[in-house]
């Protein structure tokens, strides 16, 4: 005898799109896990006291890593109930912790997949220098200090190209941007066949504040730590314990991971945005 076949499951008529903004440092990533506290977690809570057992999952456009922020994360659910976007912005920030807020709400249609509508995601790695440590951006940005500075820092300031040679940095970016073999920009857990990726731009940037320096890198996918390994070898670079000339180098498919510099610590790094297709638009 064959086995009866799984029920289909039930389409729920109204979908939902969602930008979300988080602050990642207590939560454990964007993925739902038992027992912890994630961003998906948060929201299906929320959605849940506003619409009750007939809800779908939580679909996200990224699946961010535990301690990573977000300003513009895509996500998308589908329900039965029918409420207005600007009940369920504000409904859904009355539900959710002070750490997980809906900049916005509209309509989508149901079953739509954010991770498959956006093709081009922009995230910031963000940098502080100085003599001592900033409580007020450890949360957000890596602190590289006079144990981490460039070999030939000659003193102790508050600007950031004290501690790192900036110019060998956008060098590098620079090498980094097109369509390259990223193999050696990946956590070594990632398993996924094809290591080719586009980046349209890298840029090493003075801000948002006095001795930041943020990296922004765009581009249409990207593999797990991909960003945070990019920005731990520029950090490299700019401490001058690498060559910037040896990106090329690392953009093939005989490089391997241990060639590249560290990974960079998550808190530094925060998903901005995505640009999306139309495929988000009700039917």
């Amino acid at each position: 005898m064959t086995a009866d076949p799984a029920p289909p499951r039930e389409l729920l008529p109204h979908g939902v799109r969602l930008i979300v903004r988080y602050d990642g440092t207590d939560l454990h990533g964007w993925q739902y896990q038992d027992g912890l506290r994630t961003v998906q977690g948060e929201l299906e809570k929320a959605i849940a006291k506003m619409a009750g057992d007939k809800v779908s999952r939580v679909r996200g456009a990224s699946r961010t890593d535990a301690g990573v922020h977000a300003a513009g994360q895509v996500a998308a659910f589908d329900c039965e109930r029918l409420i207005a976007p600007h009940g369920w912005q504000m409904g859904l920030n009355g539900h959710l912790p002070d750490d997980v807020a809906v900049s916005l709400a509209e309509p989508c249609a149901p079953d739509y997949q954010p991770r498959f509508d956006a093709f081009e995601k922009t995230y910031r790695y963000r940098v502080y220098c100085g003599r001592t440590r900033d409580p007020l951006r450890c949360r957000h940005a890596w602190y590289v200090g006079p144990g981490l500075a460039r070999k030939d820092m000659r003193e102790r300031t508050d600007d950031a190209g004290s501690y790192l040679d900036l110019g060998a940095m956008d060098a590098a970016a620079q090498h980094l941007e097109g369509e390259h073999d990223f193999r050696a920009f990946r956590s070594a857990d990632d398993e996924r066949v094809s290591t080719i990726r586009r980046l349209e731009s890298v840029k090493v940037l003075r801000g948002p504040e006095p001795g930041d320096i943020t990296v922004e890198v765009r581009g249409n996918a990207f593999m797990k730590n991909m960003v945070r390994i990019l920005a731990g070898t520029l950090v490299e670079i700019g401490r001058t314990r690498m060559s910037p000339d040896i990106i090329p180098s690392l953009l093939g498919p005989e490089a391997r991971r241990e060639d590249g510099g560290p990974t960079a610590p998550a808190h530094g790094l925060t998903l901005m945005g995505m640009r999306l297709g139309r495929a988000s638009l009700p039917r």
